[in-house]
């Protein structure tokens, strides 16, 4: 004859939890196991094969090409500032220098600083002549 138990068997489910409080975000927490670092392998990747000029894809337009005329002029206007207005005007012409795409030539930069007061403003762009003017203000005014 069999006897039956009494006793009930839990089956797996869900726990309730009486009253205990959840974890708090302060608290201690288990550190993870680093996984071992990767080692190079001693194998070496082939190179890429040389590409000829000709072949060659062309330049990328990731860096603007240097004004260097500009900068000169733009140096020598911060040499004769007297005053907040002259920083002021420097200080937006570089801004424009980094911005435009406009250039001088050397030869119409030579002719600004050596004989302002006889400067053709007509040859410069229409953006830059202000500055060239305010530059020739600044000789005259260093003059007296």
């Amino acid at each position: 004859m069999a006897v039956k138990s009494s006793v009930k068997k839990k089956t797996p489910g869900p726990e309730k939890s009486r009253g205990k409080k959840p974890a708090v975000a302060g608290a201690a927490v288990k550190s993870a196991k680093k996984a071992p670092a990767k080692s190079k392998s001693p194998v070496k990747k082939p190179r890429k094969p040389a590409v000829s000029a000709a072949e060659a894809p062309r330049a990328k337009k990731g860096k603007p090409k240097r004004k260097t005329n500009l900068y000169k002029l733009c140096s020598e206007m911060n040499r004769l500032c007297l005053d907040a207005v002259d920083k002021e005007v420097v200080k937006r012409f570089k801004t424009l220098i980094d911005t435009s795409a406009e250039e001088i030539t050397k030869t119409s930069l030579h002719s600004v600083l050596s004989s302002p007061l006889e400067a053709d403003l007509g040859a410069f762009h229409e953006s830059i002549q202000p500055y060239v003017k305010h530059y020739v203000f600044m000789v005259k005014r260093a003059k007296k």
